[in-house]
């Protein structure tokens, strides 16, 4: 038997591991890549590609011009060569891709395959809405303003351009976690409702590519007042209205209102800023009549406190009355004057008491004119006798005051003759007691 040299057989062995095994063929990338809406549902959009042969397919969303991929999709060899994509994980938005670059899809050849780009896309949700003012009507209706912002289209005409407007939804939240709707969705920038309740307003903006959020458009607050009114006063003596308001961290302003009558209009009285949560006003001197205090409804930067309203409280205004003799004394006989002076100066009739020692007699009426008033009186006796006057109740500028009696007031008469003084003349006779 022939034995081959080792060395031949090893130089065989070599020959035969360096021949080369076939080669794979490197798959193409893909081509024809289109973007365009599902059919009926703006809510997806539809990827779609060509390949030279079925194959996995990797679609990442990415901003062009950029390599960190955002968010990535596959699909399988056996499926088609499409996918849908929900607008809300495409757009902008989802990733915080708002840096003013346009968004593309690239679509390869597996994991690790060549790929293909698709047209840039603008993929943004609305600018968030900004308020623009608010108006709070008497009526308790609210009007509310709004704008948002046009978006820059950096990729005029691509494939996935609407021309749909933007829409807004707005709403209230108020218990802190719940979203009640005001009407349905509408290209409307403003929007009137009537709500006295507290409540937080949101406006939501919409597109095709998602929505935008304003949570906190502009939010409202009660306020409570309360007013503490002297029930019984005396015309132009010190006395004050005071009161409460809640919250109290802001300085508000507070109008007292008066009426004359139950069923008469409210007019004001006083209006003034107070800070702390409480107030105080001189209590004036504008007759019985009624009272509340009044805190206005105030804006606080994109906060409003409503109108507060006390209780209403009656208030009575007495007549301020005082009676007195010019002479402190006469003789028998002698007329002294017996004066009254009546606050507010009103034109009415008072009349002269006397006290006859058990109760008070009438001794006649005096004219008051201008709130003043002279009566006349002669005492054929001597001694000291005490006098008053009653002032009734009188309108006076269209407000009501309660009536009065003077202060008591002493005649002293002493042992002495002159000539009496006749009724024509103005006097009244007036026995003093023994």
């Amino acid at each position: 038997m022939r034995i081959l040299p080792a060395l031949a057989v090893t130089g065989g062995l070599v020959a035969a591991l360096l021949v080369a095994s076939p080669a794979h063929a490197v798959e193409p990338a893909p081509t024809n890549i289109k973007l365009s809406w599902k059919p009926n549902a703006t809510e997806r959009i539809v990827v779609s590609w060509d390949e030279a042969s079925p194959v996995a397919n990797v679609i990442s969303l990415r901003q062009r011009g950029q390599t960190k991929v955002f968010r990535s999709w596959s699909t399988t060899a056996e499926q088609p060569n499409s996918i849908e994509l929900w607008t809300g994980a495409v757009s902008s938005s989802y990733a915080g891709m708002r840096d003013g670059l346009p968004l593309e899809l690239a679509v390869s050849a597996g994991s690790d395959g060549p790929e293909a780009l698709s047209p840039g896309f603008d993929a943004d949700v609305p600018v968030t809405p900004q308020r623009v003012s608010s108006t709070l009507a008497a009526s308790g209706a609210m009007t509310v303003k709004w704008k948002s912002p046009p978006l820059t289209d950096l990729t005029p005409n691509d494939p996935l351009d609407l021309s749909s407007p933007v829409t807004y939804q707005a709403g209230y939240d108020a218990a802190g976690f719940s979203k009640i709707k005001i009407g349905g969705r509408t290209t409307a920038t403003q929007l009137t409702y009537t709500l006295r309740s507290a409540h937080t307003l949101w406006v939501d903006a919409y597109n095709e590519w998602g929505s935008s959020s304003a949570y906190n458009f502009l939010s409202t607050y009660p306020t409570s007042v309360t007013a503490k009114v002297p029930a019984w006063a005396v015309y132009n003596r010190a006395a004050k209205i005071t009161g409460t308001y809640a919250p109290a961290h802001e300085q508000r302003q507070i109008v007292l209102q008066a009426r004359n009558t139950s069923t008469s209009a409210w007019y004001t009285v006083s209006s003034g800023k107070f800070s702390d949560g409480t107030f105080s006003f001189p209590f004036g001197t504008g007759g019985s009549r009624q009272y509340r205090a009044v805190a206005p409804a105030t804006w606080f930067g994109n906060t409003l406190a409503y109108q507060g309203v006390s209780a209403t409280s009656s208030s009575t205004t007495q007549l301020d009355v005082f009676g007195f003799f010019v002479s402190p004394q006469i003789g028998t006989y002698d007329r002294n004057t017996a004066g009254v002076y009546v606050y507010p100066q009103a034109n009415t009739t008072a009349t002269l008491q006397r006290w006859n020692g058990k109760t008070w007699t009438t001794v006649g009426p005096v004219a008051v004119k201008n709130g003043t008033g002279k009566g006349y009186i002669i005492a054929p006796k001597a001694g000291r006798t005490a006098y008053r006057y009653y002032v009734p109740a009188t309108v006076y500028g269209g407000a009501r005051f309660a009536a009065a009696y003077t202060n008591t007031f002493v005649n002293n008469v002493i042992p002495g003759m002159s000539t009496p003084c006749l009724p024509s003349q103005g006097c009244h006779y007036s026995t003093a007691p023994r």
